[in-house]
Parts: C-alpha cells; structure tokens; sequence
C-alpha cells in the first residue's frame, strides 16, 4: 500500500543475473557505477520514493530491514537520486557470461547445476582468478570433453580450498592450545578426579 515506487528484483532457485545501476550519459550508452548479485531465491526490494526524496532518518527506516549488502547498493542508488542525474538499470544474466568467460559454447552450462554452483561458489567466495578454470583445449573437440575439463578444474580447486580450510582450523587449534596449555590438563584432571571418586563411592544410582 502508499503507492511508492520500489525496485524489486527477484531470482528463481539456481538462477543468477547481475543488477546494475548507473546513468545515461548519451542516447546509446550506460555508465555502470553500482552493481549486486541477485541469485538462488534472493528477493531484493530498495524503496525508491522518488517523488518527492525522503529525508536521511526516512529513507534509513525504509531500508532498515534489508541485508547490509542491499542497503550499500539502496545507499547508492540514493546518492544518485540525490546528484540529479538521468539514471537507469540493467540486468545481465551471469551464465551465459560464465561460458564466454570459460571458454565454453552458449548453453553449455544450461543442465550444468552443480558445475554451475561450484563456479560461482569459486569466483564469488573466493575469487578464483578464470584462467584458472578456463577450457584451453582444441575449439574442435566434444562438448562433454570440455566440460570435463572445467570441472576438473573446478574440483581440484575445490579440493584445495577444503585442505587450506583444514589447515587454518588446525593453527587455529595450535594456536588456543599454546595460548592455554593447561586448559587440555586442568580437564582431564578433573575427570580423574571424577573417575577415582566413583571407584572409592560407587557411581551414583
């Protein structure tokens, strides 16, 4: 209800598209300035009041509900309502770019979940430089070889983050155990303890 204005985005599950936000600065062309990844059941809703500007403490009401990175992209789709200026949104559509960028032929990813979600897990999460994923094979070969190949990249890169993961959970534990070296002993005194009072007494019923 209100009648206000909202941009509302919305992505379907396995899914995914860009949203970007920025200015017309000639008849044939976009200036992107701010962008967001909208993917897997995101629902973005950024209150535009356009008409007339709300004041900062209404526009920090409107958008306290939304997750920190939605209010940076409201924060600055506000500042560009603020400076004037002709602004638009445009909306590209991440898997087709995540062929081109692999070096793989358009759809090939179209029944690709799973390899579809670990690239993104890869570049978004952890950002994978591409050449690290790409296809560098013969053009000419079969589909199937070249998907092959980026999910052997796409696993063993995988694999390295699990072990790297692994490893800072080990420091971490090294590093509490040398902070605390009694910590571990104190512990196990105290069940000891326990033990040889249920061996003198009996266990309790």
């Amino acid at each position: 209800g209100g009648g206000g204005m909202f941009l509302r985005a919305r992505a379907r599950q396995f899914s995914s598209f860009v949203l970007l936000a920025g200015t017309i600065s000639a008849p044939d062309v976009f200036e992107p300035q701010h962008a967001i990844i909208v993917k897997d059941k995101d629902d973005v809703l950024i209150p535009l009041l356009m008409d007339p500007l709300p004041t900062p403490g209404e526009f920090k009401d409107a958008i306290s509900s939304l997750s920190p990175e939605q209010q940076r992209f409201a924060k600055a789709f506000r500042a560009m309502q603020l400076e004037s200026s002709l602004f638009a949104c445009c909306v590209v559509q991440i898997k087709p770019q995540l062929e081109t960028l692999l070096g793989l032929p358009a759809g090939a990813l179209t029944k690709e979940i799973a390899l579809t979600q670990q690239l993104m897990d890869l570049f978004i999460e952890y950002q994978v430089p591409s050449d690290l994923l790409t296809f560098t094979g013969d053009a000419g070969v079969p589909l199937a070889d070249k998907l092959a190949e980026v999910r052997k990249h796409a696993t063993g890169l995988l694999e390295m983050v699990k072990e790297s993961k692994a490893r800072e959970l080990e420091e971490e534990r090294q590093r509490a155990h040398y902070a605390d070296p009694l910590r571990g002993i104190s512990r196990h005194e105290d069940e000891c303890e326990e033990e040889d009072v249920d061996e003198c007494f009996g266990a309790p019923p």
